[in-house]
């Protein structure tokens, strides 16, 4: 279930059920995700992941459950303890000293589903060894998306076009699920660090590793944009002949995807 909240904060709330029974009270998990950084300027994915486990294990006794973590990395998971048959909470929100002017953008990007046994991906760092109960991928918008002053700016970051040597692989919608089909699912080359507490754990990219993980990005978003171009020209190569029939082959002169129709 996905709901609206104050100031630009999206708040996604799972409810999982045993018969007719919700498990509901002061174990529940309620975590809010404080974003800033690089993650709040130029944008990116936080993938989270709800770890059931039985009340009386959820924390222990003389230790509070997390109720606020911070995320400054364009890339980041977040795996949160719950109990078993009850429900989960987060939301996501700016720094509290944020202007009211720089609100936060986000965007659900997919659902990471379960298997026979109701089990979604095994944490491999964090709460390793752990199943998660599926997960969400959500899109960190960059701000320039939904605030740069003037509306070409907003859409150059809407379809991801960025200027500069210098420039970040951009966090567009295209561009976020390139991250996260990167380093997402546990199948990543890159490895994790995480920081938080038996209730809630933060997983990110080392810095050192981001060089080689940026090059990757464009090298994806690039493939990614040079199909869907080849597509397009194959399309309209064969929308061209109004009978049908026929082929179409690549054009040796084109030095971008082009083809001609042969009958």
């Amino acid at each position: 279930m996905i709901d609206k909240a104050p100031n630009g904060a999206i708040v996604l709330t799972a409810i999982l059920l045993a018969g007719s029974t919700v498990c509901a009270g002061a174990s529940d998990a309620n975590l809010t995700i404080e974003v800033s950084g690089a993650l709040l300027e130029h944008g990116g994915v936080v993938t989270i992941y709800p770890i059931p486990i039985t009340p009386e294990d959820l924390r222990a006794p003389d230790e509070e459950a997390a109720d606020r973590v911070a995320v400054t990395s364009r890339y980041a998971e977040v795996q949160l303890k719950y109990p078993m048959n009850g429900k989960y909470v987060f939301r996501f929100r700016n720094p509290a000293e944020t202007p009211d002017d720089q609100k936060l953008g986000t965007q659900p990007l997919s659902v990471i589903g379960t298997d026979n046994q109701d089990r979604g991906p095994q944490m491999t760092a964090g709460f390793k060894d752990a199943y998660s109960s599926g997960g969400q991928v959500i899109r960190v918008l960059p701000r320039a998306e939904y605030a740069a002053e003037s509306e070409a700016a907003r859409t150059n970051a809407r379809w991801g076009k960025v200027e500069g040597n210098d420039a970040l692989p951009p966090a567009d919608e295209r561009g976020a699920r390139a991250l996260a089909a990167i380093v997402g699912y546990g199948m990543s080359d890159f490895t994790f660090q995480c920081t938080g507490n038996a209730s809630v754990q933060v997983c990110t990219i080392p810095p050192d590793q981001w060089p080689a993980l940026d090059m990757r990005w464009w090298r994806d978003i690039a493939e990614a944009r040079l199909e869907r171009l080849d597509h397009h020209a194959l399309r309209r190569c064969y929308n061209s002949s109004w009978l049908g029939g026929g082929t179409c082959e690549a054009d040796p002169q084109s030095d971008e995807p082009a083809y001609n129709h042969r009958k």
